[in-house]
């Protein structure tokens, strides 16, 4: 028997009443073994401490794996502890506490030892670099109507020629009139995304091959691709580079770098900066398309007059096409556009095509069962749906077909009047909408008197709180904008504290709120039409701000046939109930130019009087993230990004944010917002997690919460909105 096992047991048999896992004993050669110990070490209580406090690693795709030594000690003497790394996706570690990378992602990770109930962590940082050369999918993966890659454009290039690989590795030439023109500088991308699609501007020298640079602390790609059409003037980040990146450079800022090749010479760089988050989109975008290909119930459409359609369609993350949610082929009659939709994705209310005062219900959850709302005299139409779907604040201002009467609370789908207190006498509000909490309604002060504050003007932001089952009260003047301006399309942050809505700088001279052009017509009248900027207010100061940065102001690009100032082409917008890494996301309609690929007149988007069947239109859906917690009369913006797979040859707009149907307990889910017992958690099986009703402890972020403490991370700022738990601030 070996000489320090045959001293520990016998210092067992001597003791009288005491138990050996609670000794602290040590081997002959100093360590401090969990093994000598018949309960397994569960004695130690203390902290380990893990060499090295922090390391790193350099993986080279391709290349042998590079793996990193831990070891741990307790109470001065080497321990052998059980090992764990986070997030897995970085690599393992044995039980001798070596760490060996994955080779497939980069980033920052926790590597923590544990010792009976001790633990002790250290930092292991994965540094990723990777070369491609030329498509590795054929370069046409996702070409639907949401277009290649759900942006637009040909895909990924050929591969290039050694001697070409060389000269784009070589210091460039800066050649002047070359011009990124999407993405923006300082974009902010969330996580599982659909990768953009570079575009730029040509100067003298035409390219015939592209250098695409993508680097952050822990990570850096790049990629050589051909031409892939002639002239050269756009071409997509990989999916899988994008995918690696965005893990990779969570948190952190991107540097990206395009250096093109032209008759064996350098041109450039072109550079930017993104914020890469760590939070993914949540929820599903349904949004008005008119001119789609996914539901035929009209004609006439140029070049030669055939079908096209007008329908509500959705965009759900990770796809590259949009899916078809109300309307269908056949007469006008099948046509569903202008909407609104539950913030909890219970409920979507829809006009019809052949008669706009007519409104449908339907219901999400339940494979979108359709229930006409009677009667159908337009006061469901551009209404203010509570959260959970069950009412509706009817709207007053003379949008399409829609009923003028004083605003009035509904039961859906069901049609019937509800009894209220509080509404102001008279009170009429256009385009309302509902906090995500359900607490305050907000809208554009269209018609009324109310006593101590005024009347209306037409052109006021305004907002009233509400309490279950009809209390109205605390009716309060938001904003009031410059003369000959308007106030409309309000929508809640998460938390509560500010209102984004549409100022209507320039109208279209046609009716309340619209974004189209002076004249459904295809002469000069049609050349022209509505402005708008995107403001924000702040609900603790009431300062109001414009935001720049998501209008493109001073940095969009410009360009002939009404693009001169592409900062007042925006309209519409809606602010998901959740927030995510930090940032609130606002989705928007927008007539601005996309880059390259969507170039015409802004106005026009209808397929009978100008055809966008091979030139899209830029009535598109972008997005922006926004700061919360800043103090109002700041811009909180950041620039704004093109939404992938929406219908590329189709006129999109008035997207409509809302969270995802929910799963049942026992299905698959990604984070708690998926479920509809909150929490999405790891059961032990080979599933991956899966939703359920009750945890044991604290929830993570985006699952259910009542309160702040409920959330693990609420010492550092993970806090309860809107019923999940939610990083608010980066």
């Amino acid at each position: 028997m070996n000489a320090s096992r045959a001293l520990v047991i016998g210092l067992c048999l001597a003791c009288s009443g005491c138990s050996c896992g609670t000794a602290s004993i040590s081997r002959g050669h100093g360590t401090f073994d969990a093994g000598f110990y018949p309960d397994g070490g569960s004695a130690f209580t203390g902290t380990l401490v893990v060499t090295p406090a922090s390391a790193s690693v350099d993986v080279m795709v391709g290349q042998a794996l590079p793996s990193q030594q831990y070891t741990a000690t307790a109470n001065g003497q080497t321990a052998a502890p059980s090992w764990t790394v986070a997030p897995t996706a970085l690599g393992s570690i044995d039980a001798t506490g070596k760490f060996t990378a994955s080779g497939a992602a980069g980033g920052v990770g926790t590597i923590t030892a544990t010792l009976g109930t001790g633990t002790g962590t250290a930092s292991i940082t994965v540094h990723l670099h990777s070369t491609q050369n030329g498509a590795d999918d054929g370069g046409t993966s996702g070409s639907g109507v949401g277009g290649v890659g759900g942006v637009g454009g040909e895909g990924e290039g050929p591969p290039v020629d050694a001697a070409t690989v060389a000269v784009l590795q070589s210091t460039p030439t800066a050649d002047p009139g070359q011009a990124l023109l999407y993405p923006y500088d300082s974009t902010v991308w969330p996580q599982d995304l659909l990768a953009p699609l570079l575009q730029w501007q040509n100067g003298a020298h035409l390219p015939d091959a592209v250098l695409i640079h993508l680097e952050c602390p822990t990570f850096t790609w790049d990629g050589t691709f051909g031409a892939t059409a002639n002239p050269f003037i756009h071409h997509p980040v990989p999916q899988a580079a994008w995918r690696a990146m965005s893990t990779a450079c969570a948190d952190q800022t991107v540097q990206v770098k395009l250096v093109f090749a032209s008759a064996g010479a350098a041109y450039g760089p072109l550079t930017q900066s993104w914020k890469m988050s760590r939070g993914t989109l949540k929820g599903v975008v349904y949004y008005n398309s008119y001119g789609t290909a996914l539901a035929q119930n009209y004609s006439g459409a140029l070049p030669n007059g055939g079908p096209f359609g007008g329908a509500t369609l959705a965009v759900y993350g990770g796809s590259t096409d949009p899916v078809l949610i109300a309307g269908k082929s056949g007469s006008s009659a099948d046509c569903r556009v202008c909407h609104v939709v539950s913030a909890d994705g219970s409920t979507l209310l829809s006009e019809h095509g052949d008669d706009y005062s007519a409104t449908s219900s339907y219901a999400l959850k339940s494979g979108n069962a359709e229930t006409s709302l009677s009667p159908a005299d337009g006061r469901y139409a551009w209404g203010g749906v509570y959260p959970d779907g069950t009412l509706l604040f009817s709207n007053s201002a003379p949008l399409i077909a829609a009923s003028t009467a004083p605003s009035a609370l509904y039961q859906v789908p069901s049609g019937t009047a509800v009894a209220t207190t509080g509404i102001p006498s008279g009170l009429g509000a256009g385009t309302p909408v509902f906090s995500p909490d359900g607490a305050h309604v907000a809208f554009n002060w269209y018609a009324g008197e109310v006593s101590g504050v005024g009347s209306a003007d037409q052109s006021s932001l305004a907002m009233m709180t509400f309490t279950l089952p009809g209390t109205f009260s605390a009716f309060t003047k938001l904003y009031t904008p410059a003369s000959g301006q308007k106030a409309i399309y309000p929508s809640f942050l998460p938390t509560g504290g500010g209102v984004v809505f549409e100022n209507e700088v320039q109208s279209n001279g046609r009716g309340f709120g619209e974004t189209r052009s002076t004249c459904d017509d295809s002469g000069a009248c049609s050349d022209t039409g509505a402005r708008g900027e995107l403001w924000w207010v702040s609900l603790d100061n009431g300062q109001a701000a414009r935001l720049d940065n998501l209008n493109g102001k001073g940095f969009a690009p410009t360009g002939a046939s009404g693009h001169d100032d592409d900062s007042t082409l925006n309209y519409e917008p809606t602010v998901s109930p959740i927030a995510s890494g930090g940032y609130a996301w606002v989705i928007f309609t927008s007539r601005r130019l996309y880059g390259n690929v969507a170039t015409i007149n802004p106005y026009w988007s209808d397929p009978r009087f100008h055809d966008i069947s091979t030139t899209p239109t830029t009535k598109k859906l972008w997005v922006a993230a926004v700061d919360m917690g800043a103090a109002g009369g700041a811009d909180i913006s950041h620039p704004a990004f093109y939404l992938p797979a929406q219908e590329l040859l189709a006129g999109n707009s008035r997207g409509y944010w809302s969270l995802a149907p929910c799963k049942q307990d026992g299905e698959g889910c990604k984070g708690g917002d998926e479920c509809c017992g909150g929490y999405c958690r790891q059961t032990g099986g080979e599933l991956g997690p899966v939703c359920g009703s009750t945890v044991t402890g604290c929830a993570n972020e985006y699952e259910k919460c009542s309160q702040d403490s409920d959330c693990c991370g609420a010492s550092s700022g993970v806090t309860c909105v809107n019923g999940k738990c939610t990083t608010v601030f980066r």
